[in-house]
Formats: C-alpha cells, structure tokens, sequence
C-alpha cells in the first residue's frame, strides 16, 4: 500500500474541516487551545466555538480529538477486514476470497489455471469461481463428463436404452423399474410362494423360505419326510403331508416302531428290583442288597466281616449295623477309637495319652495323681536352712510379679534366704566380694551380708563407679577441650586461625614459638611442641624423607633384575617375654611402585627358614618357612598398576599378618593373616639377620613363585622398626636414588589394536588379532576363495608334530552357507591320502568331523553372515570345544587324533578331480590369520624370518585381499532401482514407490491413495484402506463383478453394537443363500447351497452385543476336505462348530448379478469385513488395481467412523470408577471393593465367608481375617506347623496338632519335652553341678540350680551381663563375675554411661556458690545444736544419782550394733 495516498487523504480531510470552520465561521475568535488539550506533542488551532488538533507526524503516530489515541491505520483503509500496527501508519488488507491486492480491489482470474477440460470447452470467470461452458456431449464441472445418452449405457440391471429427442428411455428387465431401472420391483407383492411359505424380495427375483414339509423355488414341492428312512426295526414309511407313518412289524411298536413289546408286564422282578425288557426275553436290575435272577435272595453283608474291633454285625436289607457296645470305639464299623481325652480330663497342663476304654494321664513334674490333680508339696520337707523361707515354684499366691505360670517349671521349690546366704537351700553364705564389685581398682572388704568399697584417687561412689571429672574446674582456656582421664586431665588444644600462632601448654595458655623459621624441608609438617619451658618442633615428614628435617630421601629404585643384601641385629627377648611366651615378632615395612605382575620384593633368611614377600599374577603372597611351622597368605587385588603402596609383613610365634594400604585399602588398610595359637610356634633363627631387597641369590629365589626380581621403586624401609636409609646401603649395590618413571602406555603405542604392557623400563604391545609387529601396526593379509565362483583351495605342509592336543583359528567372512574351511590329512599311498580331521561349513553352521563318515559334531553359531568373525577350534583329549563371540561351546567328542610332521592341510576346499561335497564343496569368502596352534598358514613370504609360518605347497585361484563379486553385473534391480555392491551381495536403492530384494513389490500407499482419513495398506497386488463405518438400519450393498479369485472359505469382521438381533451379511442366489447375523446378542450363520437338500444353520453362545469391539472369524473347520463343519471363533476362541453338519465353500458371490448386503437392521459399527481375505471398502477405492474385489453399489451414503452418543460426558459413574462407552450405553469399571451399575454399593467382602478358622472383618475394597489359634495366612486356612519351632530335645520327634505339638520321646527321656533322661539321672552319680551349683533330684532326675552369674544345665556356663547392651552412648560394656562394667566416652559417665558431663558442667557456676553457702548454714546449726545438747546433759547430771543421758549413749550403740544390715534384693524365679 502507498503511505502518501493515505498521508494525503488525510491532510486533506484536516485542511477540509479547517478551512470550512474558519472560512464560515471566523466573525468570532476562540480561546479554547489556551487550555493545550491537545496531546503527544499535536498542534493545537482555533475554531469558531472548538479547537482542532493537528497531530505530530514523527515518531509514534496519534489520531483522535486530542491525539490521544494511537494511530490506527485500518481507520482509513478501503478494506472492510484489516489488520495494523496501533501507533503506525502500516496495515493489512484480509482479502475475501476472489480478490487480491494491497487494498484487495484486485480479482483473481481461476481461469488462469485451465481447469476446464480442453478443447471442448470455453472458462467464464465469476467472483470467487469460474464456469466452464461445455461443448455438446458433455457436462460436469470441468466438463470432463459425458452428457448421458444411450452410448453411456444409462440403463442398469441389463436394461436396454432407447434414444429419445430429449435424451434417452431404459426398457426394464423384468423385476427392475425406474428411469434406468435402478428399482428392484417387489416379487413377493404377487404372492408366489406356496404352503404357507414367507417371501423374501429379492434383486430382480424372490426366495421363498418354506414351512415344514415343503421344498423347491417357491415351496411347491411336498418333502418326502419317509427320505430320511426314520422308521426302526425293519418297519415300512408311509409318507404323509408333513408327516410319515411306520407300520411296524410283529414285536415292535412305537411311532417308528423304536419299541419292543415288554416282556415286563407281569412284573416278575421281585423285592423292588428294575425289569429291562430285552428282545423276546426280560432282565431284573437288582436293588442293593438283593440277587438271583428275579432278585429274591436277601444278601447277607455281614458275611464280609464288616465290624471292626470286635464289635457284632446285624445284617439288614443292603445294609448292616455294628454294635459297638463295650468296645471303646465307634463309627459305622467301629473303626475310631472313642476320645477319652476329648473332655480334657488331665489338669495341671498334663497330656492326655489315649488308650483302648481309657487314658493315661503324663503329668509334669511336680503333680500326681489319675488325673494329675495333686500338687505336690515340696516345702513340706522343709529344705531351706539358715532360716531360709520355701515358697512353692507351682503356688503363685506369694509372688508379686505379674507372670504365668509355666507346668514345666512348676516343679520344685524356691527358697528366700535371708540377707547373706544363698543357693538352692540357702546353704551358702555369700561371699559379696567374689564378684568383684568395686570398678576402676577399688578394694573390696566383705561384710555380713554386705561389702565397703575403698576407692582409689580420682574415683568414688558406692562401688566406685563415679570418675571425679576434673574437667569441671574448665581447667583448658583459650578454647582448649578438655578431655577427663582418671585423677587427671588432658587439654587438646584449638587449631590456630592462619597467621597465627598455636597454642599449647598443658591449660592452653603459651604461645608456641617453634615452628616460627622452622627449617622442615620437602613439604614437611612442622609440630610445635613446649617441654620444660623451652620452645621446640618436630617435622612430620611426608612419604620418601626421613630425619629431623625430612630432608633424607628414602626413595631409591631398581631398574634392573637383582638384589640388595642387608644384614640387621636381632632383637633379644628379654626374660620377661621367655617367661610370657612374648614375641616381638619379625616386621618389614615398605612402599613400593610397579607395573610388573610378577616379582620378588624381599626375602629374609635362608633355605631352611625364611621369610618373603612377593608379587604374583598383579597381587601380593607372603610366606613363612621353618622346619616346625609353615604360614602363607595371600592379598589377590591388583598391586602393580604402578600407583604406591604402603605394605607391612609382621611374623610372630603365631601368625603371619599382611596389611595392606593405598588404591583400595584405604583407612585401616587390607589385612589377611594366617596361623593360630593351637599350632606349633614359628621359631626364627640366625638367618634372619640376613635381607635381601628386591630380589635374592638365585638358590634363594627359586623357593618364591615368582622366581624374578624386582623392577620399580621402593621407599620407606622399616626393617624390624628401624629405618633403612638407601644412604645406609653399601656402594657396591645396584639402585638409584630417587623414583623417575615414563607412562609408556599414554597416549597408546599401540594403534588401538592391542593392549599395552607397562613394563616398567619400555613396553610391550600385546596385539589383538590379526595384527602384529611392535606398535600393532600392521594386520595378516586376507585370502579370497571362490571369486566369482571360481574353484579355489590351498595346501599347507606340516613341518612339525602338534600332538592329540591342538587348536585351529582363523577370521572368515562368507554368506555361502557350506562350504570346507580346513581339512587335516595323513599321506598313504593313494594320491589323495587319509582324511582325519575337517572344519566345514554346513546350513551356515560351523561342523567338526574326524572320521569321513562319522557323525559330526555342531557348533550352535550362525556365522555366514557376511560379517567377518574370529573362530578357534581346540581339540583337547578328544574334546572339542568352539570359542566365537568371546562365549566357549564344549559340542561333544571326536576319536583321538594326532597331527603329525607331513601331514597336509587343506584350506578353502580341495583339487578339482577330489570329492568335497561331503564337506559343503568349495568355500566361498575370506579367511584370514589362519593358524594351527601358533604356526601361520601364508600363501605369501614372510617378512621377518623369526615368525613360525608353514608356507602354500600349492594353491589355485586364491586372491590377495577380501573381494566381493560384481554382484550387479547382471543389473537384479528392477523398476529403476540402483544396484550397489556388498560382500557377495548386492542391495537395491528403489524408487520411493517400490520396495523389496530387487524393488519388485510396488508400494501403492507412498502416494497416500485413501481419503477420508483411511488407513492404507499395501497388498501384494494392490492397496485397501481401512474404515471404521457406523450404522442405523441403512444397508449397504456390494457387487464382486466376478473379480473373486477362490470360494469363500472364512469370514471375518470386527463389529461394535448394542442390537440383540440383526443382519450383518446376506447374499442369495436362486438356491443359494448366505446370512450372518446377530440372534440373542450371539453370532448366528445359515448357509444353503443348491447342492445340498438341507439348509446349515448354526449359531454361537458368546454375547458380542455388548458394545464392545470384537473379532469374529467364520470359517471351514478343513479347507481340504469338500465338505467340512464350519466354526465360529470370537475374540481368537471357538465359540460353535456346526458338527456334525457339514458344507462347502460359498462360491456363488462371483455369479452375475448377485449382491451382497452388508448392514441389514443392524445399529452399531463395523470395522474390517472380509471374505476370503478381500476387504468390503466402506470408501470409494475403484482406482485399486487389485483383481478380488467387492465394489459399492450405488450412492448410498456411508457414515465413516465410529460414533455414538457421549454417554460418558456426565461422569455417571460414582466413587472414583472410570466410565466405558459400550456404544449408546456406559458400562462403569469400579475401582475395587465398589460394585452396582454405577459402583454405588460398597461391595461386603465377607459374604462369601473368605475366612476358614476364622472371623472376617470387612473393610473398603477388602477384608480381614482374625484367626483362630492355630491358624494363619490371609483366609486363615493354613494350619500353623508349631513343630517348626518345636522344643522338643534329644531328638524327640515332634507331632503338629491344632494349636499345639507333642513330642515322642525317644526310650531313653521322657517328659513333655523329652528334657529327662530314663531312667531318671541321679545327683553325685550321674550329675556333677560346676561353679558351687547346688545338685537335688527331682521326679525326673536330678537338676542344678546355679550361682548368681552362672547358667547352663550344668551351671557350666558364666551369664555374660553384656549381651542386653547396657550400656548407652556409645560405651564399652566389660563382663565381670556377676555383674557388668561400662567404659564410657568422652562425656559421658554413670554405671551405664547415661550421665551427660557436659549438661552437668553447665550447672557448676551456680553450683559453687550454693554448695559453700549450704555448707557453712550446716557447720552453724551444728554448732547450735551440740551446744543445746551438751547443755541439757550437764542439767540431768545435776538433779540426782540416777544418769539417764549415759544410759542412752550406751544403749543406743547396743541397739545400733545388733541391727542386721539391709538384705540384698532377692529375685524368686
């Protein structure tokens, strides 16, 4: 668009309506700008009565009165629809359709584009449109279509056309009318069929469906009900309008003469027996209990001896009755034994043994009597001494505790001693301080029935067990911690800020000076230290330096094999350690660095006794040697990957300890030790004065594993704790200072094509096959065999005898599938020799045979794939085993062979007049890197001499390298797709609309063929696009034009619906017919063919009128046969088979004029149909090149996809279930524990009663069971096995029951738990008590009752107070005799650790001014009151002879001294 036509528009408008406000009306002037209403900078001018604003034009754009709108340029456009920018004078014109241009005034030409069909034609362009004005004899809008006239063939269903002046007339075929015969004339509406028959109008004909009896085109025809032959027995079939009647003869009778005359009449079965009429003669069915041919014989069942036990039998009519009387058992032949231990007659928790008329009851010990009733009286005897109380264990009256009783504890008694004694009788006394009481070394004085505990400084407390913490007088300043020792304390002093200086001293009050010009070198750690005053420093050097200063190195390396003698002094043990049997022990220390995975470090000693330290496979392996003792251990993890380690071997007289520290160990470091004190002790001797470091002399080293010397660094020495400095060693040894080290494998020397070996001084490339050389740099050649079909092979002498044990490798490439890789053969006297061993190719597998007709064995790998893959064959002792893709496969055992100097290999296949197809023929592909164990099997010369190579005696047509054939020379693609070459291959690039090997297959969906959103899938001949089609009683019909290649065999459709009854297929013919529907929401067939007299109906049981999609199949259940049942499957399952009706294939759906109907009344959708395999299309596809196809008759308008009313948009489903549309209905899916239509109901879990043994709670969307003793899992109907954890002992078995188990003791215990021995032990003659348990014999034998920290049945056994935990906080709980100790940690104190030192810090400022003040209010009253007392002695003293005050000093001691102390707190138990 122009800017200035609308800048000038607009001007000119302003100028307009200024010029006429002030050409008219300018008589009178105005103020009105004088007020600047004008805004964004618009001039304001004057009118007569108003004022106009004049907007600026630079910048942001204003339009309005004031100007105080943004400029909107759509304002002023010509267009009706437009779009701007507020604020700019641009716009856009939304031209409607037709027009064109800035302002859309512009018309657009459609002619332009010729869419009339030329030459007969002529465009006439219209707004929005064109009309093309047809030449004569065509119409349409292009004029593409022919005017319709008789040449068109108008007329339909074989109507003949006749020209007319205004166009054309059709003359109908009978049936048919309409202007082209387009109307099926009703045949039924002249009432042609007969007897009663319904009509069924037809296309251009009719079908009567006959009533029973009648047959033929229009049910004229009376059926001859006698074809069937129904009558029986030889009678004769009268045939009678829709009936027949059989004249039976002599004997027999019924409406098809089916029944005998009944020689039964006189009843001559007796005593209620069944008479069964038989030809001429009668047979009596006896009823139980009766026999003999008219059963009139009694049965006696008695006589089998029914009655068990000894019980008597009365025969009855088929039956007998028992008498059990007197027997004890009961049943119907009292076989069960009657419970006398159902009424749970045995007390006291007795087990009740059953027997024959009676029980027995096993009591407990403790109880007597029939009935275990009668407790007995233990404390009758009085067994408690020393005034001791007896207190019954089965009497619970006197107890306090709340517990249960337990029968087989209830035996026995339990005496309360008095204060002072103990044991069973309270025969012992006490010893309190044999427990050792007091803690932290404080001495025992043992009292009457009591003890006094002396502790030593630092400690106090009844049993000592409080540590004075003299961290309370917070003796640490400058933010020291103070840590509480015994009597003492320690400061630990805060680190210094930087810059600044530590503090130090015992109270963390100095200063500490002595790092200040500190002179600790090679990044050394400078301590400070204070001692008598004097400031100090000590250096803490890092690894590899040593002395005051760390400025020794310790690091020296051994770049060559050898060994570094040393000679140290023995320690002498002192006479102490010979007394104690103490050992210092043997110790080095060490770090090392390596990257060698086999070597000596050092050994230490001589042939007879020594000790060593060794790296073997990449981990550590320590021994010691002597002539009494031997001790070895081993460290696996990997230690030579050239990282350093810390390593110290320490041998003492009982083990040998290796620890480990660095990659892997960090922390506390690996430990593995070896030896025990139960073997004999490791006695070192003089020759461990000798050390040798890295290596030793060969006699020595041939006694490691190793057996070389070390190459790599080592510092840090320690031998026997004392450092070895490398500067300390003698000159004439062989190492360097220092540890210097080149990372030979970074970056790799190997090309990626092997793996590096850091061996320390250079390196080594292990190559990955098929390269060699020293860095991997160069690869084997590659051999083709069979290029272009050649024959080729290769034949290799052998040099050198392999043995029975040997392996074949090679790399190979091929996609022939057989084919001979190598052939082992021994020379005879033919030309050809002895085959012995082959590798061939067979079905693309890999076979191994020894023997030319034996069975060979099968590797289970694929490997002509055109992939080169990497095989190795071993034969071991006759074992073969493949190795491919890094798995091993053992495929069996061949006859023991061996490869000897001149046999020959064969590679590839063998000469031209040889036979190899027994092996697969010639192999087709590449070998490469072929090897007999490690000799190279080479066509060419070798390079380097020192290779092992067996060279080519005599080969043919093998090719240098890994070649393809010209695989397209013969041009295999085909519809101009481009060949490009692989390995003995080839692929095709196609076009886009053609696919397949050689782009054979045409690919009709690339062009996107379906309309109406169908789904497109190509055929092999053809294309169809799927639709889904909703419908509501509007039919549809097809035609196949005779295009069906087969008779239709299957049908198969997928459908949707709600109908209960409906068409879904119908076709007929004359006498043929085919109808699939829907008849009580079940599938439903009827099949009748010409050929057949009989019409094939059958129909199915499962409801697919559920709204739901589902799948049915139709089909013969035999395609082979001619005649076959046919099935009905839905959803994949067998729903109905017409058995035993049986028909053919439908074929007549391919004779002219015969129309499929495809949705007669039938509401709901159907998805794919197909006959035969050839979809019914609910679309237009006639453009499909397909030849078997059905084509839509007529215009009638299809609905495509499936629809339905939105059920589901109310949400009606209640309680969280989800809605399912089922087709003008919903269903709803409850979420679980709901049920009802609308899963409204809360479902009752219960009502099934889920719980066998036991009560069921019903709970939302579930339930659960409470089970009865004895009872478990989720429904309670699993018996608990309480054998599972049985108690019974000494091998007694144990018998599960309901809620309970008993134990059948073995004959030498007894009791409910088999706990006795029998007969019963004796105190002094069976049993000794350990640790002063007291022994006393009980019922069932004899029993300890142990001392006070003592259990065990033998009182065997110290109790460990430790195994509760208890002490808390972290602390160390320490067993002692009867009692436990607590170590406790920093702050924390108290018997268990439970007080907190810190919180009780917190109180001492308060405390130490309440404390002197408590102290000094006490002294005072004291004071008052001894000055009271001393007053009134001195008053009594003075009123007579007689003393009283005396008299109660006196007998008040008296009194004081007679008093017993508190007893200690007994437990009855």
């Amino acid at each position: 668009m122009e800017l200035g036509k609308v800048r000038l528009n607009l001007r000119t408008v302003l100028l307009t309506m200024m010029m006429f406000k002030w050409g008219t009306l300018c008589r009178a002037a105005s103020d009105k700008c004088l007020s600047t209403p004008c805004q964004n900078g618009a001039t304001c001018v004057d009118t007569e009565d108003d004022y106009a604003c004049i907007c600026a034009r630079d910048g942001v754009h204003y339009m309005g009165k004031r100007c105080d709108e943004l400029y909107d340029a759509c304002f002023f456009a010509p267009c009706e629809d437009c779009t701007s920018i507020p604020g700019t004078t641009e716009y856009h014109c939304i031209c409607p359709d037709g027009f064109m241009g800035d302002n859309c005034t512009e018309e657009i030409d459609e002619c332009l584009s010729n869419p009339c069909f030329e030459p007969r034609s002529l465009c006439v362009d219209q707004i929005n449109g064109y009309f093309c004005r047809c030449s004569a004899g065509y119409g349409g809008h292009d004029c593409r279509t022919h005017v319709t006239d008789c040449i068109d063939e108008p007329c339909k269903n074989n109507g003949s056309c006749a020209l007319q002046p205004d166009g054309f007339e059709c003359l109908c075929e009978p049936g048919f009318s309409g202007k082209t015969c387009e109307e099926d004339v009703d045949e039924c509406l002249s009432e042609p069929c007969q007897n009663g028959a319904i009509c069924v109008n037809g296309v251009a004909e009719f079908f009567c469906f006959c009533v029973p009896g009648f047959q033929g085109f229009n049910c004229e025809i009376d059926i001859n009900e006698c074809a069937s032959q129904p009558c029986e027995n030889n009678a004769t079939c009268i045939n009678e309008k829709d009936h027949y009647e059989c004249e039976c003869l002599e004997g027999f009778t019924g409406v098809n003469c089916q029944t005998e005359l009944d020689e039964c009449e006189s009843n001559p079965c007796q005593n209620g027996a069944t008479c069964l009429d038989l030809i001429g003669m009668y047979s009596c069915e006896c009823l139980p209990g009766f026999d003999s041919t008219n059963c009139e014989v009694d049965v006696d069942e008695c006589a089998s001896e029914p009655c068990q036990n000894d019980a008597s039998c009365r025969d009855m009519v088929n039956s007998y009755k028992c008498d059990c009387s007197n027997t004890g058992f009961e049943g119907d032949n009292c076989e069960v034994d009657i419970s006398e231990c159902a009424s749970d007659p045995c007390q006291h928790g007795a087990t009740c043994l059953e027997g024959v008329k009676g029980y027995a009851c096993l009591c407990w010990p403790g109880y007597e009597g029939p009935n275990c009733e009668m407790d007995i009286d233990e404390c009758a005897e009085k067994p408690c001494e020393n005034d001791g109380e007896c207190f019954e264990r089965s009497d619970l009256s006197p107890w306090e505790l709340d517990w249960e009783l337990s029968f087989a504890d209830a035996a026995g008694y339990v005496c309360q001693c008095q204060p002072g004694f103990a044991g069973e009788n309270c025969s012992v006394n006490i010893d309190e301080c044999e427990s050792e009481p007091c803690h932290n070394g404080g001495t025992c004085e043992d009292k009457i029935s009591g003890y006094i505990c002396a502790c030593p400084v630092g400690f106090l407390g009844k049993l000592c067990e409080l540590d004075i913490n003299e961290c309370e007088s917070e003796p640490c300043q400058n933010g020291g911690l103070c840590e509480d020792g015994r009597a003492s304390y320690t400061c630990h002093c805060p680190e210094p800020q930087p810059g600044e200086l530590p503090w130090g001293g015992r109270h963390c009050d100095v200063k500490l000076y002595g790092c200040v010009g500190h002179k600790c070198q090679n990044g050394a750690t400078c301590l400070p230290n204070l001692e008598d005053g004097k400031h100090g420093h000590a250096c803490l050097c890092p690894h590899g330096f040593y002395d005051a200063q760390c400025s020794t190195t310790t690091t020296f390396s051994l770049s060559t094999p050898g060994f570094i003698h040393i000679q140290v002094a023995l320690k002498e043990r002192t006479r102490r350690e010979v007394e104690h049997h103490a050992h210092q022990g043997l110790g080095v220390q060490l770090r090392f660095r390596t990257t060698m995975p086999k070597m000596l470090l050092f050994y230490r000693g001589d042939m007879d006794n020594y000790l060593l330290l060794e790296i073997v496979k990449g981990g550590l392996h320590a021994k010691a040697f002597s002539e009494e003792s031997e001790m070895d251990v081993t460290f696996p993890g990997l230690v030579s990957d050239g990282e350093w380690r810390d390593i110290h071997v320490l041998l003492d007289t009982n083990s040998l300890v290796l620890t480990l520290k660095g990659p892997g160990c960090q922390g506390h470091g690996c430990t593995v030790k070896d030896g025990s004190a139960e073997e004999p002790p490791f006695q070192s001797s003089k020759a461990f004065t000798d050390v040798y470091i890295g290596g030793a002399p060969n006699e020595l080293l041939q006694l490691s594993i190793s057996g070389t010397g070390f190459i790599g660094c080592i510092e840090d020495l320690i031998i026997d704790s004392k450092y070895i400095l490398p500067q300390m060693l003698p000159g004439d040894q062989r190492y360097d200072l220092g540890c210097s080290k080149n990372e030979w494998c970074k970056p790799d020397p190997c090309n990626g094509h092997g793996h590096c070996v850091d061996l320390w001084t250079t390196y080594q490339c292990d190559c990955y096959r098929p390269f060699y050389g020293e860095s991997c740099s160069e690869e084997f050649l590659s051999w083709t065999y069979s290029h272009e079909d050649t024959m080729s092979f290769s034949v290799y002498n052998v040099g050198q005898s392999h043995g029975s044990n040997f392996n074949v490798s090679f790399f190979l490439r091929s996609l022939k599938p057989d084919g001979l890789l190598f052939q082992l053969r021994r020379p005879t006297v033919g030309a050809e020799g002895e085959v012995y061993f082959s590798v061939y190719l067979s079905m693309g597998r890999v076979f191994v045979s020894s023997l030319p007709n034996g069975t060979p064995l099968i590797a289970p790998i694929f490997v002509t794939t055109g992939d080169k893959q990497f095989l190795f064959m071993e034969v071991k002792h006759g074992h073969v085993i493949v190795d491919h893709a890094g798995l091993n496969y053992g495929i069996g055992e061949i006859p023991e062979v061996t490869v000897s100097s001149g046999d020959q290999a064969y590679v590839g296949g063998l000469p031209r007049n040889w036979d190899s197809d027994k092996w697969g023929g010639h192999f087709k592909g590449c070998l490469q890197d072929l090897r007999l164990d490690l000799m190279h099997l080479d066509l060419d010369g070798w390079s380097n001499s020192n290779k092992k190579v067996y060279l080519s005696s005599n080969a043919k047509n093998v090719k240098e390298g890994c070649i393809s054939d010209n695989t397209c020379k013969i041009n295999p693609c085909q519809n101009g797709g481009h060949c490009i070459i692989t390995f003995n291959d080839f692929t095709c690039s196609c076009l886009e609309q053609y696919t397949g090997k050689t782009c054979e297959t045409r690919m009709w969906c690339v062009s996107d063929p379906c309309v109406n959103g169908g789904h497109c899938v190509d055929l092999p001949d053809g294309y169809e696009c799927l639709h889904n089609a909703t419908f509501d009683n509007n039919p549809v019909q097809y035609s196949t034009g005779g295009s069906l290649m087969e008779p239709i065999a299957y049908i198969y459709m997928e459908l949707r619906t709600q109908s209960e009854n409906a068409v879904l297929l119908r076709a007929t013919s004359s006498t043929d017919l085919l109808i699939v529907g829907l008849v009580d929401f079940s599938v439903w067939v009827e099949f009748h063919s010409g050929n057949n007299a009989e019409t094939l109906t059958f129909k199915g049981t499962f409801q697919v009128a559920d709204g739901r999609w589902h799948r049915v199949n139709i089909s013969m259940a035999d395609k082979r046969q001619k005649a076959s049942p046919w099935i009905i499957s839905v959803d994949g399952i067998i729903d109905a088979s017409s058995k035993p009706k049986r028909t053919g294939t439908v074929g007549f759906l391919n004779r002219k004029g015969v129309l499929l109907t495809v949705a007669e009344s039938f509401k709901g959708c159907l998805g794919a149909v197909r006959l035969e395999g050839t979809y019914i299309p609910f679309a237009d596809v006639s453009r499909a090149p397909q030849t078997s196809q059905f084509h839509l008759v007529g215009r009638t308008k299809i609905h495509l996809g499936c629809s339905s009313a939105p059920v589901c948009d109310s949400d009606p489903c209640l309680n969280g279930a989800m809605c399912e549309d089922l087709f003008n209905k919903f269903g709803c899916v409850c979420q679980a524990g709901w049920e009802g239509e609308q899963c409204e109901t809360d479902t009752d879990d219960c009502a099934s009663q889920p719980c066998v043994h036991g009560r069921c709670k019903d709970y939302l969307a579930g339930f659960e069971c409470r089970c009865d003793p004895g009872y478990a899992g989720m429904h309670c109907d699993e018996d608990i096995n309480e054998c599972e954890h049985h108690a019974c002992e000494h091998g007694g078995t144990c018998q599960d029951g309901p809620n309970m188990y008993t134990c059948v003791c073995p004959k030498d215990y007894r009791g409910p738990r088999c706990q006795w021995e029998y007969p019963p032990i004796q105190c002094d003659k069976d049993v000794q008590c350990a640790n002063d348990g007291v022994c006393h014999d009980g019922l069932w034998g004899a029993n300890c009752t142990c001392m006070p920290g003592f259990t065990g049945s033998r009182c065997e056994k110290e109790t460990d107070e430790c195994e509760s935990n208890p002490c808390q906080n972290g602390g160390s709980c320490l067993d002692r005799y009867n009692m436990f100790f607590c170590e406790c940690p920093l702050g924390y104190s108290g018997p268990t650790c439970d007080s907190n030192k810190q919180a009780y810090n917190e109180g001492i400022p308060w405390l130490m001014v309440t404390v002197p003040l408590l102290c000094l209010f006490i002294l005072i009253l004291t004071i008052c009151l001894t000055f009271m007392v001393l007053t009134a002695r001195k008053k009594r003293q003075s009123e007579g002879a007689y003393n009283p005050s005396a008299q109660e000093v006196a007998g008040a001691r008296l009194e004081m001294g007679s008093m017993l102390k508190v007893p200690p707190e007994e437990r009855l138990i």
